[in-house]
């Protein structure tokens, strides 16, 4: 906000002075043809000072680029000033962190939607690779120093050597005439020019003086991932369609203990009327389809009865452009089908799950000097050629397995299909939920036994029984005091 006041101040000082310039230039003009040479160099003076305010009017009329990443991180410092980012920061025993990640490609792309999604996920395992490292890393490293100089071992090519390579040029020529335009053509696709290659003479090569500083760093962490979620998303855009997206994950032993009983407790689970919701999940969480675009992974929520529940986003994009509504709604399914997939795995990923992280980086300063010796026919040139480099390489990876056996009371609370507001892609999303009471019912359902009654007795088969069946924001949907 203050960036845009400061360029609209700016812009309203250049205008007026560039009227009360124009003003005082004309008037100087007039007097200038009676004044002599003396008010001619002021007026040339007074034009100088319109040019400068128009410059500055032109570079206050410039559009302002926003770089994505910059702003993320200041919607990120936005929310950890917050209230709510400082009640999970300054909570002992809670561990908060965040992971970034740029959106592959632009918009333009018909597979962005997914490229989007595909980076959320990136931004939760980097997010996840800090907490395992945070829990335990091992580390090595091993740093080197190199110094050599030995001007002796600048090449040279033995008289044998040149008489070799006086037949082997006329070999070649004999070669070349032979092939004709096929080796021209050939070396051309190989993309070599035939006549460098033609007049490249032999050369060899030898390091004369090498000085040399380096690095290398060895990292892996491995594990457990269960009980860590989700706590917020962030979004960052600019005009050219660029994104770039945030996830910020907090853990507790709390929350940790809260998992190990919704998998043991067979959904004995007792309410927290204070935590109780105004209005069913189900209407809060689908009135605001915008909302549900920038909602990835699972959250632990309350019902209106103050029961937790586990609520799991999924989204995919559909590819599809044609006009062909058979295909466009194959394309659908086969969205709805990866987000329903994504859903399950958040669960999969929250009860149990191991990470591993592993990285290799190495830099290294170099100066070198390489002596030269090129042999062109009997003639031999020496030369030197000294270069300075900065080398830097990483290799990183991130790993996050998760697992998880009949689990009961898991169900599709609703899904939508919405157009993305900025690009127009058809995104398609579910939201899953586990609820303590579904579990019970589900439990009840699958270990259903039939009661023999009296007249089944009597029968000598018994009946069947039969069974009834831009900038994009992620919501606040936990708090500090459940972990």
């Amino acid at each position: 906000m203050m960036k845009a006041l400061f360029k609209k101040t700016t812009l309203a000082l250049a205008l007026a002075s560039l009227t009360t310039a124009h003003t005082f230039a004309a008037s100087t003009e007039s007097q200038a043809a009676t004044a002599g040479p003396v008010a001619v160099a002021e007026a040339e003076l007074d034009q100088q000072e319109m040019d400068a305010v128009a410059a500055n009017l032109a570079k206050a009329a410039e559009p302002e680029y926003q770089d994505p990443g910059v702003d993320l991180q200041e919607m990120i410092a936005d929310f950890e000033d917050s209230p709510l980012g400082q009640s999970f920061l300054d909570k002992p025993g809670v561990f908060y962190t965040v992971g970034e990640a740029w959106v592959m490609g632009t918009p333009e792309s018909r597979d962005w939607g997914n490229a989007r999604v595909m980076a959320y996920k990136e931004a939760l395992l980097k997010a996840q690779a800090k907490y395992i490292s945070y829990l335990g890393i091992s580390i090595k490293a091993e740093s080197m120093r190199r110094f050599f100089k030995d001007p002796t071992q600048m090449p040279s090519f033995e008289p044998e050597e040149l008489r070799e390579t006086g037949k082997i040029a006329e070999l070649l020529d004999k070669a070349v005439a032979l092939a004709g335009g096929k080796l021209d053509q050939q070396l051309m696709e190989l993309g070599i020019d035939p006549e460098e290659f033609a007049a490249a003479p032999r050369e060899k090569r030898a390091v004369l003086f090498n000085r040399a500083t380096s690095e290398t760093v060895k990292t892996r962490a491995r594990q457990s991932l269960t009980g860590v979620i989700p706590l917020k998303t962030f979004e960052s855009y600019d005009q050219q369609g660029n994104h770039a997206v945030a996830v910020a994950i907090v853990a507790s032993n709390n929350f940790r203990q809260f998992i190990y009983d919704v998998i043991h407790s067979k959904g004995d689970l007792a309410p927290k009327p204070e935590k109780a919701a105004p209005e069913s999940l189900r209407a809060f969480l689908r009135k605001d389809k915008k909302a549900l675009l920038s909602d990835f992974g699972i959250r632990r929520m309350y019902d209106q009865n103050g029961y937790p529940v586990l609520v799991s986003f999924g989204q995919s994009s559909n590819p599809y452009r044609g006009d062909d509504p058979q295909a466009r709604a194959d394309e659908r399914e086969m969205s709805f089908t990866l987000a329903r997939n994504s859903a399950y795995a958040n669960f999969a990923y929250l009860f149990n799950s191991t990470g591993i992280a592993e990285e290799s980086a190495s830099t290294k300063m170099e100066r070198k000097r390489v002596g030269i010796a090129r042999a062109e026919g009997t003639d031999i040139t020496e030369s030197e050629e000294e270069t300075q480099r900065f080398i830097s390489t990483v290799d990183s990876e991130i790993t996050a397995r998760g697992s998880v056996s009949n689990l009961p009371g898991t169900k599709e609370l609703f899904r939508w299909t919405a157009k993305h507001p900025m690009h127009g892609h058809e995104i398609n999303g579910v939201v899953y939920i586990w609820h303590p009471l579904a579990e019970q019912n589900a439990r009840q359902l699958r270990d259903f036994k039939p009661a023999k009654s009296s007249s089944q007795a009597t029968r000598s088969e018994p009946k069947r029984p039969t069974q009834e069946a831009g900038r994009m924001l992620g919501r606040d949907l936990m708090s500090a005091d459940d972990f």
